[in-house]
């Protein structure tokens, strides 16, 4: 059933798997989310948070008052067995303490069979410390000395365990092993508890492993409702290909954004991350640049990347180019650069595929981009471009405003590419010359 709170319970606790606290200066600081979310257990960042997080998880998976509120395991000892709830035999969805007394640790049961237990705890590592840098999965001994005992929440659906006095009593059902829940059971819980912990869904497995599962149970119920911030403009819904490029983008109105052709060619196909267009879509004549004039060629970046180098194709070589003066650079769209060639006065000189390498790799987040080119000498060589329409007439800048165009130039007489470049002061450009990073 998809409200049932235990898999809402173990749902939560699975999305935080992998999850590290803080780490400065060579150790691990305890720092993390779950204290500052507790309401009453802000005062405790910094100190041990096994159980800090399992009251965060029975608050996020909206049962509070099944689990106890407290950083203390002794005091979450003292509370199941004042409520009765308190058991030596593991049970789906309990709160498993360690310890001779179960003062120790602590974590949330999510299988168990006749010798192991599976749970997930904070606070531990992969060696199962009980003062580690994280949120793991852990699988121990049943029978460990350092297993004290199991605390049963009070789910409305009953609590799945293993201990045989309980066969037949009203809110258990008897099982000698159990897997927990289904994945589809864990993916509809998730869901039921909106999902409010992570910004992916994953509670079977990695991120790049998980799927999201939806099943409508009545007809005059909605499979998925999602709410745009605005009606326009801002995306809701991004589907990428392996890649990370954007596949289909759709806005608060419904409209798409963005969509491609999944055969059209894209950069990854012939290995680059971005370029201004399809190469093949370039015109036989190409560009000559102006000497002293700094180009700018727009590309997008979808997602964060390394750059290491920029591309382009000389169809004909330029000839005394002057050292020191021809180069290529990496700019951001508020025209600081971030990246730059060494010297292309001889690269420029022969006709081909230009693959001109950064002086430093640049990680680059996603968004746009500048590519820049600058020549200066007697004969610029002939770029590779897709218009050559006319100073006046630049469609490749079409619905842009100063500051944003897509392919623009600078006034004359540069000899090199500033550090910092106003972009408002360039000037639209129909030479849309051709080029890529990667």
């Amino acid at each position: 059933m998809a409200n049932a709170q235990m898999p809402q319970v173990i749902a939560v606790a699975r999305s935080q798997v992998t999850a590290r606290e803080g780490y400065v200066e060579g150790g691990w600081t305890n720092i993390i989310r779950y204290a500052d979310e507790v309401p009453g257990l802000g005062g405790y960042q910094g100190d041990s948070y096994c159980m800090t997080f399992t009251s965060w998880v029975a608050m996020l998976a909206g049962v509070p008052s099944l689990f106890p509120r407290s950083v203390s395991c002794s005091a979450g000892v003292t509370w199941f067995v004042n409520a009765s709830r308190w058991n030596w035999y593991p049970a789906i969805g309990a709160q498993v303490f360690y310890g001779t007394s179960g003062q120790d640790h602590t974590g949330i049961v999510i299988a168990y069979d006749a010798t192991f237990i599976w749970a997930v705890e904070a606070n531990t590592n992969d060696n199962g410390s009980v003062e580690g840098d994280g949120v793991y999965l852990r699988k121990r001994r049943r029978a460990d000395a350092a297993v004290y005992g199991y605390g049963l929440p009070a789910y409305k659906e009953g609590v799945i365990t293993a201990d045989t006095a309980l066969r037949g009593i009203a809110g258990y059902t008897y099982a000698a092993a159990h897997n927990g829940p289904s994945p589809s059971t864990l993916a509809r819980a998730a869901m039921a508890v909106g999902n409010m912990v992570t910004d992916q869904l994953s509670v079977t497995g990695p991120l790049n492993a998980g799927r999201a599962f939806i099943q409508q149970t009545d007809p005059t119920l909605i499979g998925l409702d999602v709410t745009g911030m605005s009606s326009t403009g801002a995306s809701i819904m991004r589907v990428r290909d392996p890649n990370g490029n954007s596949v289909l983008e759709i806005d608060g109105g419904g409209r798409i954004l963005s969509a491609f052709n999944a055969t059209a060619w894209r950069p990854t196909d012939q290995n680059m991350l971005a370029w201004t267009m399809d190469p093949a879509s370039c015109t036989p004549a190409g560009s000559a640049l102006s000497a002293g004039v700094i180009y700018f060629m727009q590309v997008i970046l979808r997602a964060p990347a390394p750059v290491s180098s920029l591309c382009a194709v000389v169809g004909t070589a330029g000839s005394g180019l002057t050292s020191g003066q021809c180069l290529a650079g990496l700019y951001t769209a508020a025209g600081a650069r971030v990246g730059v060639t060494v010297d292309q006065s001889t690269a420029w000189t022969s006709a081909g595929d230009k693959a001109m390498a950064l002086t430093s790799p640049y990680a680059a987040a996603a968004g746009k981009y500048y590519v820049a080119f600058l020549v200066n000498g007697t004969t610029s060589p002939t770029f590779a471009c897709g218009s050559t329409l006319g100073a006046t007439f630049t469609p490749g800048n079409a619905r842009l405003s100063s500051g944003s165009y897509r392919f623009c130039r600078s006034a004359s007489g540069q000899t090199s590419l500033p550090a910092n470049f106003t972009m408002t002061s360039a000037t639209p450009d129909a030479n849309s010359v051709w080029a890529g990073v990667a």
